[in-house]
């Protein structure tokens, strides 16, 4: 008799052998037990435990009668068949058993009709079973004996209990997942408890799973079946990657299970789990028969991540799981199904239902193709984050969803379309003139300007529209038009959002430009090439510098001298501001300290830009406690600058940071105060030290305009809070008397120098004649 009708009841019978064994006492019992179940259920007539060259359970011999030699040359693998007494020979199948040194089990079956591919999977099983119930036991047995020996090791007794109750999580797991396959649930809904449970038991609380099966009709693409841990943007990235990439690949390939402890530096890595944050990964594979057709992904985005043996058990536990599940679906047709349904919701955005980035690419190239006109929309959501930090992600989602609803609307209905992410979305316009794809643009615009009405919230919010004309673009791939789209969008931004601006071939240059930009800017950085400039700080009732302001400055080696106002957006943009504020920080607290420690010195301060990335990040506190610690500088000589624009955007989190800066030392001031939001309220709120007097009020000071009375309410406000003042960009004798007589004393500005090098503003403090010391004098 065959094994090939065994498929329908298979799964339950490996459900009553894991609640049999897992309620049995005793470790023999629960292997001889295990032995003669799965004797039983895959209709063999002998059987065989074998461990470290014993036979330790046997059925279908006398007990004086077990063929002790043939049975472990069986497991060894040296012979196929077996000798029955009295009844003949059988068909032997061998499979390990990793609880067990050397440890395998024999079945052997006299029917001579072969095992199938599903016997073979059904059997390893079994042998899954025994070998987790054997862990288990030996796992609380060790507990035991601990506890005995070392009552007062309370910390040691909760680390084996926690391992007991992760291998009892497992087994229960598995339990409900083989419950699952047996009462048929869909296969999406068995794979999805697969891929989560691996991810709860093995993951890292940010950890990522995934199934990735060979699509039938391309055997050289894996396609993601199935995940856990992935944001929306990645999801629509990864579901289809070359069988050559991946540790999930190699996995397949080898047949074996994969690691990869530092994934950044691996051959294989994805480059979109590596964006992703990925640190460590490891794969299973999953077997239909005995064909490798996917594999069983874990990922971890902790650094120095490393997989125990319990977690590599674990993992090959449920992908042994996958396997059964797909075996039970026994049709390629449910194969071919569950990939077509990965390969749907590749083409397709999960949140809105619109097409997303790679099917709108797919109708773009079509388009082109036809050789008709066409037109290009690519939108962006302007100031979405803002609804994310201070509404929540639910809500940001829920405005998405009514974005999307909103532009279909405005569109024809052989229009496509498409978000690609985030709060970006695109149009595609077949057909249509320029004049209407302009029309449409306003369209859209004026329809995304409407409040929105969410549940529980009216949000407010416009878009920025990049517009790529059909004859405009010449010979550009459907890629390079949605990338010209992209440019012109960010075009409006800089004009001031909320507008529609087409693409003209400039924008290109300007894009090369700033590409080149960023390029450049990144290698500046390991060589070193940005350095920090002094400004110095005047105090005119003392006559003399009490400290200065760092200033980035970069000495490009083609370029020369980049201004910050170019440079520093870029940085700000791509999220180096970030390495870059650390080393301004400790340059600058290390040069002042060095200053400082001169003996007879005058003690000087210095004052540190902060950005709107270093704020948000979330590590400038630490950053500046490292930076102190580093230079030795005393905090009270470190004075942290401040936007208005910076501090409004959340003012609660804002303020949260600010009151963390303080308990350390430091001193806040506020740059630009009265030039970004002009808002007072907020003042009283922020544990403020000082505000700096933007130059466009000392610009007409003299003059008796509103600029003058505009620099005479913020002195008075000022003084009114107890809050000290710097008065910025004073170039003129006339500007510093005008505001020395509204009670000003530290001021900055050309009068005195622009930023200059460590070198050149040392040479000013210390000179005590010269030019410097004579401007200085003078001045004062």
């Amino acid at each position: 008799m065959t094994g090939g009708g065994r498929g329908s009841w298979s799964t339950q019978q490996l459900t009553e052998l894991l609640a049999l064994v897992s309620a049995l006492p005793d470790g023999a019992d629960v292997v001889q037990r295990a032995l003669e179940h799965t004797v039983e259920s895959l209709e063999g007539d002998v059987g065989a435990v074998v461990t470290d060259g014993v036979v330790v359970a046997s059925l279908g011999y006398a007990a004086d009668a077990v063929p002790t030699a043939e049975l472990l040359a069986a497991a060894r693998g040296e012979v196929t068949v077996l000798d029955v007494p009295g009844a003949g020979t059988c068909d032997v199948l061998v499979v390990d058993c990793d609880a067990l040194p050397e440890g395998h089990i024999v079945l052997g079956r006299l029917d001579h009709g072969g095992f199938s591919s599903e016997d073979r999977s059904v059997f390893r099983g079994f042998a899954r079973v025994l070998s987790l119930t054997l862990q288990a036991r030996r796992t609380l047995a060790q507990e035991r004996e601990q506890r005995l020996a070392s009552e007062q090791n309370a910390l040691h007794q909760q680390e084996l209990l926690a391992s007991l109750r992760e291998r009892q999580a497992l087994l229960e797991r598995l339990a409900r997942i083989q419950r699952s396959i047996s009462t048929r649930r869909p296969l999406h809904e068995v794979l999805d408890s697969i891929v989560v449970g691996a991810a709860e038991l093995i993951g890292d609380g940010d950890g990522v799973s995934g199934l990735r099966l060979i699509d039938p009709d391309d055997p050289n693409v894996l396609v993601l079946a199935a995940s856990f841990g992935l944001a929306p943007e990645t999801l629509e990235q990864a579901r289809r990657s070359p069988l050559s990439e991946g540790i999930g690949g190699e996995a397949i390939t080898t047949g074996a299970l994969a690691f990869s402890h530092d994934y950044v530096g691996s051959i294989r890595a994805l480059p979109t789990f590596v964006d992703d944050g990925v640190q460590a990964s490891m794969a299973a594979p999953v077997f239909q028969g005995d064909k490798a057709v996917g594999s069983l992904i874990i990922a971890s985005r902790q650094a120095g991540r490393v997989y125990s043996e319990s977690e590599q058990e674990v993992l090959l536990a449920f992908a042994e799981h996958t396997g059964l599940a797909l075996n039970d679906a026994r049709t390629v047709a449910a194969l071919h199904e569950a990939v077509s349904e990965a390969t749907r919701q590749a083409r397709q955005d999960p949140l809105t239902g619109l097409p997303n980035r790679a099917e709108f690419l797919e109708r773009l190239t079509e388009t082109r193709g036809s050789g008709i006109p066409l037109s290009v929309l690519f939108i962006d959501l302007d100031d979405f984050k803002l609804v994310n930090d201070t509404l929540g992600h639910p809500v940001g989602d829920a405005l998405l969803r009514v974005v999307g609803e909103r532009i279909s609307g405005c569109v024809r209905g052989g229009d496509v379309v498409a978000r690609l992410g985030g709060d970006e979305f695109a149009v595609l316009l077949p057909g249509t003139s320029p004049d209407r794809a302009e029309l449409a643009a306003e369209r859209i615009r004026q329809a995304l300007g409407m409040p929105f009405h969410l549940p529980g919230h009216d949000v407010s919010i416009g878009a920025s529209t990049g517009v790529v004309l059909s004859g405009s673009a010449g010979e550009e791939s459907a890629e390079e038009l949605l990338r010209d789209a992209d440019v012109a969008m960010y075009r409006a931004k800089s004009l001031g959002k909320g507008r529609a601006v087409v693409f003209t071939a400039s924008m290109r240059v300007d894009l090369q430009a700033r590409s080149r930009l960023e390029r450049d800017l990144r290698r500046a950085i390991d060589r070193r090439e940005l350095v920090v400039h002094h400004q110095p700080v005047i105090d005119v009732a003392l006559g003399r510098i009490v400290g200065s302001e760092a200033l980035l400055r970069w000495q490009h080696p083609e370029l020369g001298m980049v201004p910050p106002c170019e440079f520093i957006p870029v940085a700000e943009e791509t999220g180096m501001i970030l390495a870059i504020g650390r080393q301004v920080l400790l340059d600058a607290t290390k040069q002042t300290a060095q200053w400082n420690a001169v003996p007879g010195a005058q003690p000087l301060s210095i004052s540190v830009n902060v950005s709107a990335r270093q704020l948000s990040d979330g590590t400038i506190v630490a950053d500046v406690r490292d930076a102190l610690s580093r230079s030795g500088l005393d905090a009270s000589l470190l004075t942290l600058e401040l936007t208005e624009t910076v501090l409004v955007q959340d003012i609660e989190t804002a303020a949260g940071i600010l009151r963390e800066l303080k308990a350390i030392g430091v001193r806040l001031a506020i740059d630009d105060f009265g030039t970004g939001y002009s808002s007072l309220s907020y003042l009283a709120r922020l544990p403020v030290d000082v505000l700096k007097v933007d130059k466009a009020f000392v610009a007409g000071v003299r003059r008796g305009t509103s600029e003058a009375r505009l620099a005479a309410t913020v002195v008075a406000l000022a003084n009114t809070l107890g809050l000290a003042t710097v008065v910025e960009g004073v170039e003129t004798v006339a500007q510093l008397e005008a505001m020395r007589a509204l009670g000003c004393t530290c001021f900055q500005g050309f009068l005195w120098s622009p930023a200059v090098s460590p070198a050149a503003f040392e040479a000013m403090v210390t000179a005590t004649d010269g030019e410097a010391s004579l401007l200085l004098r003078k001045a004062c």
